[in-house]
């Protein structure tokens, strides 16, 4: 069954208006287009787990689970879903599925939930990243590498016809950004050597390699052997063999995936810190936020929550050590310790606020317009109702078990997927993310929309003053100021617009009042603009240029803080440059926020 098939009525028809367009901006109805900022565009939804239209969703994505649960290759796949948002202590949902080499393990689980314990493979990057900004932020990412692991400065050029990495010039956030052009791997795929890669060679081309001369270096470690057995390198070796890997790219030239840049960083976090990697992964995450099923590297005793296809841990890879690798791909999580890794990052429980919203973003763009890489993220760009929603992932991979990490910021939610499969290797992680995606950025922002109406829609006002503010939501993103007028002038036609125009005003959440019962709000104004045609691009879109045009006191206009309820309900507003506050009007109720404040009585 098709994900649309399975949609009921109501989340077809949101869908059908919220993924419209390639162009992240809304026409109006004269054909202009509004364009919107990078970011949030209302304030993020809370309680979705009693929100009407995010349960339809997941009713939704259960039926279509559930239709398809019989066939290849989720029969042949075990797995794990969570969904999480920042603000809920709980899953927001989960779905669970043990194939019949689980349920028949000998070793380990043989069903599974949110405490099953899986290999995560790369997941493991983003905990290494995370690990250096909880230990010390993002303040040395420009440092040159050798400034924590000098032994690559060993790295000979000489008497080589090949080109080794300048590490003179490779950054700490080069190696996070996947801009180091260093090789993916140390001895991996090297087929120098007989490996899983040369089982699979025909014996001509096998010969052709071995006949071809001696190679320049023949790895002694780093690759499986007998198909799956890792033989894990040792550290005195390791970075010595990487430092004269051959170069692929200048540094900071393109992106490129590399499981050697995150093991050169395990050796810098060491540095750093003081201590061995699993040591600040054990203080610094597992025990920092409570975590029962995660660990750096193998589990020392294997418990009923273990997930070992048929219970052979050599052909599952689940005992595989990976030596200097753990940094970039050795843990190993459950859906329930992912979820409580997501709201810390989510909420910056253990890093600055600023340290994450930096962590979230674009480092590089790879050739694709809907697609870029940041400091560990796989990101993928979708648009949504007029503007773009940023998925930030990390897929893993290793043996038998293959993974998905998601957070999307703009909404504060995230989602993890866990599996391992013997015979359906990597099938159902390739194509469930578009599956989770595309039904939760859908319910999102109907969500985010009807919340947003319900909590600030409507009219602020201070009759003694003759000023008033009115907020609406129409089809764009971002609330839209249709009234705005302070001591009986009208600012939308005078300081942000003129006589022969009229401006598109719109608030969106800046992220600059977070004390208790505030929420920050920063104007946008500019003239809907022509949609470019004949595929022009040039300076399209221009809101981004001018969003404190007009200030007063050197305040911007736009500026604004609500005043909330619990409940994240507006009681009234403050027009900060004016220094004037304002009150709702028709509310329906009054809360007893709203009442202790002495605000929103109308």
């Amino acid at each position: 069954m098709s994900l649309y098939a399975s949609m009921r009525p109501l989340l077809a028809l949101i869908l059908t208006v919220l993924l419209g367009s390639t162009t992240a901006a809304v026409l109006t109805k004269d054909g202009k287009q509004i364009c919107p900022l990078q970011g949030q565009q209302f304030p993020v939804p809370t309680n979705l787990s009693q929100d009407s239209i995010f349960n339809e969703a997941l009713q939704s994505l259960e039926a279509t689970l559930h239709a398809n649960i019989s066939q290849t290759p989720y029969n042949e796949t075990t797995f794990s879903i969570g969904v999480f948002s920042a603000s809920d202590e709980n899953l927001l949902w989960e779905f669970h599925h043990a194939d019949e080499l689980v349920r028949n393990s000998s070793l380990g689980a043989n069903d599974v939930d949110a405490d099953s314990v899986y290999r995560v493979a790369s997941i493991s990057k983003i905990l290494t990243i995370y690990l250096w900004l909880i230990h010390d932020g993002d303040r040395r990412l420009n440092d040159p590498i050798i400034e924590y692991v000098p032994e690559l400065a060993t790295g000979d050029a000489k008497g080589r016809d090949y080109a080794v990495p300048d590490w003179s010039e490779i950054t700490v956030g080069d190696l996070m950004m996947y801009l180091a052009g260093i090789g993916r791997d140390y001895g991996l795929n090297d087929v120098a050597i007989k490996n899983s890669v040369t089982e699979y060679l025909s014996a001509d081309t096998v010969q052709m390699f071995m006949s071809s001369g001696p190679p320049n270096e023949k790895p002694v470690c780093g690759y499986f052997k007998n198909g799956y057995d890792y033989i894990a390198c040792k550290e005195d070796n390791y970075i010595q063999a990487v430092a004269n890997l051959a170069a692929v790219f200048a540094p900071g030239y393109t992106p490129m995936y590399s499981n050697a840049n995150w093991a050169i960083l395990g050796y810098a976090l060491e540095k750093l810190a003081g201590e061995e990697v699993e040591a600040v992964f054990n203080s610094s995450l597992v025990e920092a936020l409570g975590l029962t099923g995660t660990s750096y590297t193998t589990p020392k005793i294997v418990t009923k929550h273990a997930v070992i296809p048929n219970g052979n841990v050599s052909s599952s890879s689940w005992d595989d050590e990976l030596g200097p690798l753990a940094a970039a791909a050795g843990a190993y999580s459950t859906t329930n310790d992912l979820a409580k890794i997501g709201r810390a990052i989510l909420n910056s429980t253990l890093t600055s606020k600023a340290v994450t919203r930096r962590w979230f973003s674009t480092s590089t763009f790879v050739d694709s317009l809907d697609q870029a890489a940041g400091r560990g993220w796989e990101i993928f760009r979708r648009e949504v109702n007029g503007h773009t929603v940023d998925v930030y992932t990390k897929a893993g991979n290793w043996g038998s078990y293959t993974s998905v990490f998601a957070l999307i910021p703009s909404y504060n939610i995230g989602f993890s997927i866990l599996s391992t499969s013997s015979s359906a290797h990597g099938k159902l992680t390739a194509s469930l993310p578009n599956l989770l995606i595309t039904t939760l950025l859908t319910a999102l922002e109907a969500s985010t929309r009807s919340q947003a109406t319900h909590n600030f829609a409507g009219t602020y006002t201070d009759p003694t003053a003759n000023s008033t503010l009115t907020l609406t939501l129409d089809t764009s993103p971002g609330l839209k100021v249709t009234a705005y007028t302070s001591a009986g002038v009208d600012l939308l036609s005078t300081v942000f617009g003129r006589p022969d125009y009229v401006v598109d005003f719109r608030i969106v959440p800046n992220q600059l009042y977070d004390r208790r019962g505030s929420v920050g709000f920063t104007g946008i104004y500019a003239l809907p603009e022509d949609v470019p045609k004949n595929g022009d691009f040039y300076w399209p879109c221009q809101n981004w240029l001018d969003i404190d045009d007009y200030t007063f006191g050197n305040v911007p206009l736009g500026q604004m803080v609500f005043e909330v309820d619990a409940s994240g309900r507006a009681c009234g507003v403050r027009l900060v440059a004016l220094g004037m506050e304002l009150e709702r009007v028709q509310l329906p109720f009054l809360t007893e926020y709203c009442e202790a404040q002495g605000i929103g009585v109308g």
